[in-house]
């Protein structure tokens, strides 16, 4: 009340509050004694909605466009899905330069045909209110993780990216500094052998620049990438 009732700023205080910043990591005692988490002793853990995979996939890669207001955007979707609900009424036009990478919250909606890669990750497709989201974890996320054209250009971004801001590094720090832009914390050792074998094998098989891809596309696939922890 002392804001004028005002949403954002209570999302603010709840968002900055020391318990939501807290871990989402459980000790045994804990899951024994409250798996539920009644008593708030940690922090939520919950994968990113629709546009937030997406938005944190295109940040991470470093082509996120932040630019605000202004039409929805257009990013690359299948061929003539809205010529199936429509016919050659509407033309869909992938929009082009920076503006297919801005934030999710801009991308245009078709209640008949929604975006299909946001569909895949539980976004509404506003045919009738609802109250929340659910969530959901299946195989086609990942294949689109993997094969989506945005997740695609993101991959090749952030191979681009590791190499550029890692020239004069070797394998392993390299192989750090790349799993760290995902998830924001250092791999384990069991974690780098992964990396280190997969650039490794790909490197010998298709050369330096698809192991790169390769890792990158790794590092995107992540359930802690595409995660609230």
């Amino acid at each position: 009340m002392d804001n004028g009732w005002s949403q954002k700023h209570l999302l603010r205080v709840i968002l900055t509050s020391e318990t939501y910043r807290q871990s989402s990591r459980i000790s045994a005692e804990l899951r024994d004694h409250d798996p539920q988490n009644r008593l708030l002793a940690r922090g939520p853990r919950f994968r990113l909605s629709a546009e937030g995979v997406r938005d944190n996939a295109l940040a991470i890669s470093g082509l996120l466009s932040l630019h605000s207001f202004g039409p929805p955007i257009r990013p690359p979707q299948p061929d003539g899905l809205w010529n199936k609900v429509g016919g050659d009424r509407y033309e869909y036009v992938v929009s082009a330069g920076s503006e297919r990478y801005r934030r999710g919250l801009y991308v245009v909606l078709k209640r008949m045909s929604p975006y299909p890669s946001l569909i895949t990750f539980d976004a509404t497709a506003r045919l009738s209110c609802r109250v929340k989201r659910q969530r959901s974890n299946t195989p086609l996320q990942a294949l689109t993780l993997l094969n989506d054209p945005v997740y695609v250009e993101a991959a090749q971004a952030l191979a681009k990216r590791i190499d550029d801001e890692n020239a004069n590094k070797n394998l392993d720090a390299t192989l750090t500094h790349a799993f760290r832009l995902a998830v924001s914390r250092s791999p384990s050792a069991g974690e780098l052998d992964v990396l280190r074998a997969l650039q490794t094998a790909e490197a010998a098989a298709n050369g330096t620049e698809a192991a790169w891809f390769a890792v990158a596309s790794a590092l995107l696939n992540l359930d802690e990438t595409i995660t609230k922890n």
